[in-house]
């Protein structure tokens, strides 16, 4: 920063050493200043508090500038301006800052932070003159000259660098050039000092609202984990007694009876949905790994058709599942990938009318399998697109009863699932007339290990979320 002094401080001390002793004492006291000048930008360069900003500043221009004392007086939002340091003693003048004390005829910190200039006060007459209202001020005990700098931080002014000298004097356009430049210097670094602290605090919050948010994350997910199995322990015998009173073990049932017993189980079986949900989510924030191994599809696909088969022609809907001519392989959890196209395949069986079609197919590209599970059910508008696979958001499908509906986790299971195993789950759909929903995973290498990029690392091996099993 001091290098724009350089070239023409360095002429004006060559000029005016040839031409007199005095001449000379002015060009040795511009060559101190430059130097002061220069340990400034140095000293301002390490700095890292707002104290140790005012400290650099004033112990070297106070020495640059033969003058008796000064200070770095700083505005407060609560207090006006205060006294951030200072060097040598100051007068009364110097202290009128103090308790946010403003004279009716103003003074000097206050125009200076308001107009943002300079004031220079070369005698204590002047002062009197420029502030009437100071008059109180005892020329014996102050000053003879002072300096008032405005601090700008982006047009600003957020304080005032003051200079109090023992005498009246005249201040030199090169005295003004230099005390302006050094205000400049002090602003800046305080600008700097503040924008640091300003973001250490705020990576703080962000880190205490992190580590709060995980406490939180980590008490809900115990919460759910333990409720859901508290509440399988009564549900299983509510399920269990209701099969011994169907089966009629405890007397004969009558058609009235049996029709009630079904509906308890439905309900039973409806409410387990709910509660195993529940602990998927809470596996889905545990901390143990998915178990990624070479899949063969055929098996997955053959155990999905048996158990939606039923469910399937119950309701008179057509369900085609394509298995690969050859066997194809994926990399996934056989336990997860079969959760997932059940949730898909027992979602399209819940929102396709009566003599509708439900297909699954796959294919490959050799790099990814695709498992698309197509329906001819009532579909979903475009502006739910996006919305159906938040947790918790229900779709109103026109087709199903509020008790059918479920609470709105499969398809966000299943997408936070398919992603878990570095695949994904994309949705295309038109409103009444049907939806497809692709799931997309990694397909397997023939030896059955990872493939890796040329740094040696996993291609999709690492899981992006942690299940518990």
């Amino acid at each position: 920063m001091a290098n724009e002094w350089n070239q023409p401080t360095n002429d004006y001390i060559e000029r005016r050493a040839s031409e007199s002793p005095s001449a000379r004492a002015l060009a040795q006291a511009a060559t101190t200043r430059l130097a002061r000048l220069q340990s400034i930008t140095a000293a301002l360069g390490t700095t890292i508090t707002e104290d140790a900003v005012a400290d650099s500043v004033l112990r070297e221009a106070i020495v640059a500038l033969e003058c008796d004392a000064g200070a770095v007086v700083v505005t407060n939002e609560e207090e006006g301006l205060t006294l951030l340091r200072e060097c040598g003693s100051l007068d009364a003048l110097m202290r009128s800052f103090e308790g946010g004390r403003r004279s009716a005829g103003g003074d000097p910190y206050t125009e200076s932070v308001e107009k943002r200039a300079a004031v220079y006060l070369e005698s204590f007459d002047a002062m009197i003159v420029r502030y009437p209202a100071l008059r109180i001020v005892s020329r014996v005990e102050s000053f003879g000259a002072w300096m008032f700098l405005p601090l700008e931080i982006d047009g600003i002014a957020v304080g005032t660098l003051a200079f109090g000298f023992a005498a009246a004097r005249k201040f030199t356009l090169f005295v003004r050039n230099f005390a302006d430049t050094v205000s400049r210097y002090c602003a800046q670094a305080l600008d700097r000092v503040r924008l640091r602290v300003a973001a250490a605090t705020a990576l703080a919050e962000a880190q205490a609202a992190r580590l709060l948010a995980e406490h939180a994350n980590n008490a809900k997910t115990v919460f759910l984990r333990g409720m859901s199995h508290e509440l399988r322990t009564p549900l299983n015998a509510i399920s269990g007694y209701t099969e011994i009173l169907e089966m009629g073990l405890r007397g004969p049932v009558n058609p009235d009876q049996a029709r009630d017993l079904g509906r308890i189980k439905r309900a039973a079986a409806y409410l387990l949905r709910l509660i195993n949900d529940v602990l998927t989510v809470s596996r889905l924030e545990g901390a143990r790994p998915l178990n990624l191994v070479r899949l063969p599809v055929s098996p997955v696909l053959g155990e999905v058709e048996g158990l939606c088969a039923l469910q399937a022609r119950s309701k008179g809907i057509e369900l085609t599942v394509s298995r690969p001519e050859s066997e194809m392989f994926i990399t996934a959890d056989a336990e997860r990938f079969q959760q997932i196209l059940l949730n898909l395949t027992t979602n399209a069986i819940k929102f396709t009318g009566r003599g509708g079609r439900i297909g699954i197919a796959c294919e490959s590209d050799g790099t990814t399998a695709r498992f698309r599970v197509r329906d001819t059910g009532v579909g979903i508008r475009p502006l739910d697109l996006d919305r159906v696979f938040e947790p918790f958001v229900q779709i109103d499908r026109h087709l199903t009863s509020a008790t059918q509906q479920g609470v709105g986790l499969g398809l966000s299971i299943s997408r936070d699932l398919a992603r878990a195993m570095n695949g994904d789950l994309t949705l295309e759909s038109e409103e009444q007339k049907g939806s497809t929903f692709a799931l997309m995973l990694p397909v397997a290498s023939e030896t059955g290990r990872l493939e890796r990029d040329r740094d040696g690392q996993p291609i999709r091996a690492t899981p992006r979320l942690q299940v518990i099993s």
